[in-house]
């Protein structure tokens, strides 16, 4: 047997392997070189994507520039210009610090950087190419500043190129990063083109900053959210947060920024919902840019090769900080803000409730009221006609808008006819999934719906499992979706809530083709309005399709759904 032998990888190989850790899609490329946009003092950058970044990506600032005899140190691994001493480590206070990011955009792309300094005679270009481990330094005609160019990305590794998704949804990712980036920095101006169309354009406005509160979140939310800069401790939390109206169904409009880092900090996350907790819709996400200044040195952001998490060295104290801060801010507003957004509209100030009849009042109204008893027909024609149903008997009316009663022989059967709906949907759909497939409609006219990135991957990666639940879904912008279909059995379904609800229970099981019945169950629990069911031939085709599920329909009652009352228990009802 032949024994491996240990060997030194080659030096490309080994940058292959690190870039992963930094690299691992054209949005991780983009940050990587917004950082270095900043750290060198940059007042405009400007981003270059060709399709999704899959062709290339091109960052571009009028920063200070490399010193000439640097710019070959720039591609090797750990140089950096923002480090010297492990008290620079202790207390960083620039965006980028691991001189890794340039190293592993070159290990997996061809690579070029252009960069003039200030007052310096002429630029010079270090292009390189990881096929043939080839790199050239030349002089060439540039403005003050870098500009760094990755094509091709992932061509050397093919086997990490075939996980990048389509270029729409790398463009979203990309577009998200520069959001994120323009929030941390009111003074410098950021362009974003793709494709040759400038899709995003943030002018500098440090004395202006609701100008860019507006243009990232919505100029409703810039004139309506409430402004807040607390000092205390040595911290200082100052931003922007929206009312308990100006919510989302999603959390991709959170932005919390330590020390100008966007960071996403499960800690730090839970101290804003908390604060929001009193006032929060269920279901619903808060909307808000904050910005927390700390000193460098009780942090530590050495903790992620991305850079995107951070540790305290007192969480406890950054916590509560935050949580008081906000509680304050939003226990002294003295009325809600208006709806903004995706906020569900705001219902009519509640009317006093009318007195309602007590069950025995009602099961006379009916015996007075229903047409069964007004007919022409002899009394015993009427029994027979009521007693020869199946199942749940014969549907005699619904009550208070919610309960569904029928006669069975002598009894009467109350059953809760939304949750019967749903149930006797959700074994229809089951049926069809299992057979020939779930029956689906194209909508007339599709719907679109705006989404976040992580959303774009979701539809992107189970586009075909979606199909088999009767929803087609599309990417149709770099932040939307098209809904073109929905299950036939589901037609009065809001569309954008069961698109919704599908998504995300899609976003929290980790293998969703194994958990049909709670993708089932979400669906049908999104449907709100079945007004066929009040109907006489709704009410009877509800009963039909529920003798056809697997329940015993026999049985006098089943929780939840339906419940038998005799006609000893009605007579006590109405006589007591």
């Amino acid at each position: 047997m032949d024994i491996p032998r240990i060997a030194e990888l080659p030096a490309t190989l080994a940058s292959q392997i690190a870039a992963g850790e930094v690299i691992e899609r054209p949005a991780a490329v983009v940050k990587e070189l917004l950082d270095n946009s900043i750290d060198a003092g940059a007042a405009k950058v400007e981003v270059e994507i060709v399709q999704g970044g899959h062709k290339l990506i091109r960052v571009s600032d009028d920063g200070h520039g490399i010193h000439p005899d640097d710019i070959e140190l720039a591609l090797r691994r750990h140089s950096t210009s923002k480090l010297n001493t492990q008290a620079d480590l202790d207390c960083i206070t620039s965006l980028g610090f691991r001189g890794e990011a340039l190293a592993s955009i070159a290990a997996v792309s061809r690579f070029q950087l252009v960069s003039r300094m200030a007052g310096a005679p002429t630029a010079w270009c270090l292009s390189f190419d990881p096929v043939g481990e080839h790199a050239s330094l030349k002089p060439t005609a540039q403005p003050d500043g870098t500009r760094v160019t990755a094509a091709d990305l992932f061509q050397a590794t093919p086997a990490r190129r075939k996980f990048l998704r389509s270029p729409t949804t790398e463009f979203v990712h990309i577009a998200e990063v520069v959001k994120r980036v323009a929030c941390s920095r009111f003074g410098i101006a950021f362009t974003l083109t793709h494709n040759g169309k400038i899709a995003l354009r943030y002018r500098a406005c440090a004395d202006a900053m609701e100008e860019r509160v507006g243009d990232i979140l919505g100029a409703p939310f810039a004139r309506q959210a409430l402004k807040l800069d607390n000092t205390a401790q040595g911290m200082r939390l100052w931003g922007w947060l929206g009312g308990s109206a100006q919510t989302r169904s999603q959390s991709d409009r959170q932005f919390f920024l330590v020390n100008g880092r966007v960071i996403r900090d499960k800690k730090l996350f839970h101290a804003v919902r908390s604060a929001y907790q009193d006032t929060l819709p269920t279901g619903r996400y808060p909307v808000y840019l904050l910005h927390l200044e700390i000193d460098p040195s009780c942090t530590d952001v050495n903790v992620h090769p991305t850079k995107s998490e951070i540790k305290f060295i007192d969480n406890r104290a950054v916590y509560d900080f935050v949580l008081i801060s906000l509680k304050n801010a939003l226990g002294g507003a003295s009325a809600l803000l208006p709806a903004t957004g995706d906020a569900p509209a705001q219902s009519a100030p509640a009317r006093p409730a009318r007195p309602q009849p007590g069950l025995g009042a009602t099961m006379q109204q009916v015996r007075e009221t229903l047409p069964f008893y007004q007919m022409s027909a002899p009394r015993q024609e009427q029994d027979d006609l009521l007693t020869d149903k199946a199942g749940l008997g014969a549907p005699l009316a619904t009550l208070a808008g919610r309960l569904l009663l029928t006669r069975r022989g002598e009894d009467c059967v109350l059953v809760n006819f939304r949750k019967a709906w749903r149930y006797a949907r959700r074994h229809q759909l089951r049926r069809d999934y299992h057979g020939k497939g779930i029956r689906h409609r194209p909508l007339l006219v599709p719907v679109d719906i705006s989404v976040n990135a992580s959303t774009l991957d979701l539809v992107e990666k189970h586009s075909a499992l979606l199909e088999r639940f009767g929803l087609s879904l599309r990417l149709s912008a770099a932040d939307a979706i098209t809904v073109k279909t929905i299950p036939t059995l589901l037609e009065q379904a809001d569309i954008k809530a069961l698109t919704a609800a599908v998504l995300d229970l899609l976003a929290r099981l980790p293998e969703p083709a194994q958990h049909v019945d709670e993708l089932l169950q979400a669906m049908t629990n999104s449907v709100e309005t079945m007004a066929e069911a009040t109907t006489p031939a709704g009410m009877q085709a509800l009963l039909d399709d529920l003798d056809r599920t697997d329940l015993d329909t026999t049985q006098a009652r089943h929780k939840g759904l339906w419940r038998t009352l005799s006609s000893a228990e009605l007579d006590k009802l109405i006589d007591g």
